[in-house]
């Protein structure tokens, strides 16, 4: 907390009288960090687009959420390598928000003949964990492939994103669907 008061230019007393305790920031920070998705989940649950336009706005936000916010990815990594330690109700609701939101459109896409059945946990995870080690990754890409790969440019982040929304597209479009534009 004394490197966190620091930083922050603050005292340690202030910083526990906002927050009650390490764990009521590390909350507050994980909130922070999880709100622009849960902002872009809420504006798609209102819309009337498709299910395929949904989860490609879904993970592009993620992916942009991820560039905005660099320690997200670094976070989300920390919580799976510790199980969860530092997780409360709230910060795991909010992860079951989104499954929830992925559930539910690729239900409706399913239904409506546009995907093919997938596992909903199986298909985020597809999605998430190459977007989570692209971002978390950055300067380790930027030391090793340089040195490791010479004349293999490095991939930029929106290369990343379109990489993973035509995954998306291949993972879940019915032959009926793949070759309309999304």
């Amino acid at each position: 907390m004394e490197e966190i008061a620091h930083r922050a230019k603050a005292n340690k007393a202030m910083i526990y009288y906002h927050f009650g305790s390490k764990q009521g920031l590390y909350k507050a920070v994980l909130m922070r960090l999880f709100g622009g998705v849960l902002e872009e989940i809420a504006r798609l649950k209102a819309s009337d687009d498709p299910p395929e336009k949904k989860l490609r706005a879904l993970y592009r936000r993620v992916g942009d959420h991820f560039e905005a916010r660099p320690a997200l990815p670094h976070v989300i990594l920390r919580e799976i390598l510790a199980g969860g330690k530092g997780m409360d109700a709230e910060a795991s609701r909010t992860l079951g928000i989104i499954l929830g939101f992925v559930t539910e459109n690729l239900k409706e896409g399913e239904r409506t003949g546009v995907f093919h059945p997938v596992h909903p946990l199986l298909f985020h995870l597809t999605m998430l964990a190459p977007l989570m080690l692209h971002f978390a990754g950055t300067s380790f890409r930027e030391k090793l492939l340089p040195r490791e790969a010479p004349g293999l440019p490095l991939p930029a982040n929106d290369d990343m994103i379109r990489h993973l929304l035509a995954v998306l597209d291949r993972t879940l479009l019915t032959s009926e669907t793949a070759a309309t534009p999304v």
